[in-house]
C-alpha cells in the first residue's frame, strides 16, 4: 500500500491545531492528506477575491513533515456569494422552481455561468498550489453526480437538443430510431423534445438518451477542470472520487478512461462484505492494469450507532490492498462539530483526542508501513472470470416501464457473490474489453448486444472460452426498443437458440388477484429439471423466463410446468474449442443456480479457491497470498501452498485467523 491517509479540513479547524494534528498523523502512519473539496468560501471570499495564504501555510507544514497532499477543487459546494449573485447556477426542478443555498452539488452541471466560476477557481488553485512539491495529486470536485437532483433549466434543455442533433442529425432520424409513431408522439421540431422529467409515460428511448446526456455532461464538467490542471501542473496525478459498487448516473468507464487513477469512496458497513468486494473488483477494472485508490472510508462505522470491532478496519484495509488498491484514505481526521456530516466518525473524537478509532488506524497503518518495502509493488490480482457490466443495459432497464423486477445491479451482485463465496476472483468489465485473458465470461441479462461485442464473444468461444448468458439477452436495440426478430441479436448461431419472447412471473390473473392493487399479486415460480454434469437436477425459475426455440444447442434443462412446459430452460452450444451456455431464467432457485455455476466452472477448468467460511477471503497477488477473515469467529483455512507468513499465523499450509484476522503469506 503506497498511501495511508485521511481527509483534513484546515478551513474548519484553523491553524492552532495544525502542529498537534500533524504530530498525531505521523504517529498514526499517515503519509497523505486530502484537502480543499469543500473550502471554496474560504478560498474565494467574494467574486475574484482570493485568500490562499492559509492554504499555502498548511501545505508547507505538511511538506516539512513528509506528508503528501491530494488537493481538491472545491466546486461541489459553491459559496453563498455565488449562488445569491448568480441564481442561474442553481438546479431547476421539473416544476421549474430553483433549489436554495446550503446543500452541496445543488448547481447545474451545464450552467455556463457556473462553469466560468469553476474554471477560474481551478486555474487560480492550480497556478498557485502546483508550486508545492508535496502536492502530488488532484481530485476534481467531489463524488460527481446528481446528489441534489437533476437540473431541468432551459440551458440543460438546449444542450440536450444540441446533443440529440449531433447524435441523430435530423428529427426524422430521431423519430425513426426512437420509433415514435405510437400514440402520435412523432416530433416535428427539436424544440418539442425535453429531458426526462419523471413522467412514467415518456418513451423509454427519450429517458435513455436523457441518462446518456446527463452522464456526458457530468463527465464534460469534470474534464474542463482536468484540462486546466494538466496544463498548470503536468506532473500531478489527476482523478476524482467515485462511489459504488456500481454508480448508476455516470458511465465510470468513460469518466476514468480520461483520468489517471480510479478512486472509490467505500464505507464497508453500508453493505454486506461480498458487495464491498464487488466494489473493489469494479474499481480495479475501471482503468485496466492500474491500481485504484480508496479516497474515503470510515475509521469505524459510517453509521453513528454501534461502532465496528477494533480489528475490522485492519481487515478492510488488507482486503482493499489484496483486491488491487494502493491508497487507503480515511474520512476523516476528526469528527466535525457541526454541519450535515456532524455524526460521521473521524479518526479523532470531536474532542480532538486520540481514542479507540485512532488506535485501530494506527495499528493498521503502522503494520502496513512495517512491510511496505516487502509488498510494494505487487502485480494486480488476476481473475479467470469476468462479469460484463453494461451501462446501456443498466440505463435501459431504468428507462423502461417494465423490467424493474430484473434488478440488474442486484443480479450482478448475486452472481459475483457466488464466485466470492468460492474464493474465485472476478473482474467486472464493460463489453468493449479484451476477453482473451479469461476462461469464463458471464452476461447477466445483457439487453443490448453490439456487432463488435458479438464478434469478440464468438472469437473467445472459438478459442476455448466459455460464455454463460442469463435472461434477457440481446432482445432490445440501443434505443431500448425490442428488436423485430428473435434474439439474441448477432448471437443466434453462437448460442444455437432464438429468444422469441418471454414472460414476467408476477401474476394478477387468478380470480382473487388484481393488477391495480400491489397487495393482490402472486410471484410465480416455474419448475425446471434436467441434467448437469451427468447428475439429475431440479428447481425453480423466478422473475422472468424466456420463450426460446432451439436450433443447434443441446438442451440441458427443460421447464416441467406452466405455459412453457417441455420447452428448453438451459441450453449449451459448443463452437470451436469452447461453448456458450444460456439460462432463460433470470433468478434460479439456490440448488439449480449452484449446480449451474459448478458446471460452467468445471467445463472452463476453473477450480474453486481454498475452502473457507463465507466472508473469509483468499486472494493471490504475485507471490503473496492474502487470507482475510471478516467474521467475528476465528477460522482456519488450508491455503494449499508452502511459504512464510509476513503477517499473521501460518503453519503446515494453513492460515489460522482470529476474529477479523489477517494472514499474508509469501510463497
Amino acid at each position: 500500500m503506497k498511501y495511508t491517509g485521511c481527509a483534513y479540513y484546515p478551513e474548519y479547524w484553523g491553524r492552532r491545531r495544525l502542529k498537534t494534528d500533524i504530530r498525531l498523523m505521523k504517529e498514526a502512519g499517515i503519509n497523505i492528506v486530502r484537502i480543499g473539496e469543500f473550502a471554496w468560501s474560504r478560498m474565494e471570499t467574494k467574486e475574484g477575491v482570493f485568500n490562499l495564504e492559509w492554504l499555502h501555510s498548511t501545505i508547507e507544514m505538511f511538506g516539512k513533515n513528509g506528508i503528501e497532499v491530494l488537493m481538491c477543487t472545491p466546486t461541489a459546494t459553491p459559496p453563498a456569494w455565488l449562488t445569491s449573485n448568480c441564481p442561474d447556477v442553481l438546479i431547476v426542478r421539473p416544476d421549474e422552481t430553483r433549489m436554495g443555498h446550503g446543500s452541496r452539488r445543488h448547481y447545474c452541471f451545464s450552467s455556463d455561468t457556473y462553469r466560468h466560476h469553476c474554471r477560474r477557481i481551478t486555474k487560480k488553485l492550480s497556478e498557485e498550489i502546483s508550486r508545492h512539491m508535496n502536492v502530488t495529486a488532484w481530485q476534481i470536485d467531489n463524488e460527481l453526480g446528481p446528489e441534489s437532483g437533476s437540473c431541468h433549466c432551459q440551458n440543460c434543455q438546449s444542450r440536450f437538443r444540441t446533443w440529440l442533433k449531433s447524435k441523430y442529425g435530423t428529427i426524422q432520424e430521431l423519430n425513426q430510431r426512437w420509433k415514435t409513431a405510437f400514440w402520435s408522439v412523432e416530433f416535428t421540431d427539436w424544440s418539442q423534445i425535453s429531458l426526462d422529467d419523471g413522467r412514467v409515460e415518456l418513451y423509454s428511448a427519450q429517458k435513455l438518451d436523457s441518462r446518456r446526456f446527463r452522464s456526458d455532461m457530468m463527465i464534460d464538467f469534470g474534464m474542463e477542470q482536468m484540462q486546466i490542471i494538466r496544463k498548470k501542473h503536468p506532473s500531478a496525478t489527476v482523478t476524482t472520487n467515485g462511489m459504488g459498487p456500481i454508480f448508476t448516473p455516470i458511465n465510470y468507464y468513460k469518466l476514468y478512461e480520461k483520468l489517471d487513477v480510479a478512486c472509490n469512496d467505500l464505507y464497508f458497513d453500508t453493505t454486506t462484505m461480498d458487495n464491498d468486494a464487488l466494489a473493489l473488483d469494479v474499481f480495479r477494472q475501471l482503468k485496466p492494469n492500474s491500481r485504484h485508490w480508496l479516497t474515503e472510508t470510515g475509521s469505524g462505522a459510517l453509521d453513528h450507532n454501534k461502532p465496528s470491532h477494533k480489528d475490522q478496519f485492519r481487515a478492510w484495509a488488507w482486503s482493499s490492498f489484496a483486491h488491487g488498491a494502493e491508497a487507503f484514505m480515511v474520512f476523516r481526521w476528526r469528527t466535525c462539530l457541526s454541519g450535515q456530516e456532524q455524526e460521521l466518525q473521524g479518526i479523532l473524537e470531536h474532542s480532538g483526542k486520540p481514542r479507540h478509532r485512532f488506535e485501530s488506524v494506527k495499528k493498521c497503518f503502522q503494520e502496513i508501513i512495517s512491510i511496505r518495502e516487502i509488498i510494494n509493488p505487487l502485480p494486480l490480482p488476476e481473475a479467470q472470470v469476468a462479469i460484463i457490466q453494461d451501462y446501456e443495459t443498466l440505463w435501459g432497464y431504468d428507462s423502461a416501464r417494465i423490467g424493474k423486477d430484473i434488478e440488474y445491479i442486484n443480479l450482478i451482485g448475486r452472481l459475483h457473490r457466488e464466485f466470492y463465496r468460492r474464493n474465485i476472483l472476478t473482474d467486472i468489465i464493460p463489453p468493449g474489453r479484451d476477453l482473451n485473458k479469461y476462461k469464463l465470461i458471464v452476461l447477466p441479462s445483457l439487453l443490448m448486444i453490439s456487432e463488435e461485442f458479438a464478434s469478440n464473444l464468438k472469437g473467445f468461444v472459438r478459442k476455448g472460452g466459455t460464455v454463460l448468458a442469463i435472461g434477457q439477452l440481446g432482445i432490445r436495440d440501443f434505443n431500448d426498443n425490442y428488436i423485430p426478430a428473435p434474439g439474441p441479436a448477432h448471437l443466434e448461431k453462437l448460442f444455437g437458440i432464438g429468444i422469441e419472447g418471454g414472460i414476467y412471473l408476477r401474476s394478477h390473473c387468478d380470480p382473487d388477484l388484481a393488477m391495480g392493487n400491489p397487495n393482490l399479486c402472486k410471484h410465480v415460480e416455474v419448475g425446471m429439471a434436467g441434467k448437469l454434469n451427468g447428475a439429475k437436477v431440479s428447481g425453480k425459475a423466478k422473475i422472468w423466463i424466456g420463450d426460446i426455440s432451439v436450433s443447434d444447442a443441446d438442451v440441458l434443462l427443460t421447464f416441467s410446468e406452466d405455459l412453457y412446459k417441455g420447452q428448453a430452460a438451459i441450453t449449451e452450444n459448443k463452437t470451436g474449442k469452447g461453448r456458450a451456455v444460456y439460462s432463460t431464467g433470470i433468478r434460479l432457485s439456490e440448488d439449480i443456480n449452484e449446480k449451474l455455476l459448478d458446471y460452467v466452472l468445471s467445463v472452463s477448468k476453473i477450480k474453486n479457491g481454498p475452502p473457507a467460511p463465507l466472508h473469509v477471503e483468499v486472494i493471490n497477488r504475485g507471490n503473496f497470498t492474502f487470507a482475510i477473515n471478516h467474521n467475528p469467529e476465528p477460522a482456519s483455512v488450508p491455503l494449499g501452498i508452502s511459504g512464510k507468513a509476513v503477517i499473521g499465523k501460518f503453519k503446515d499450509g494453513t492460515a489460522n485467523l482470529p476474529a477479523y484476522g489477517v494472514c499474508v503469506v509469501r510463497k
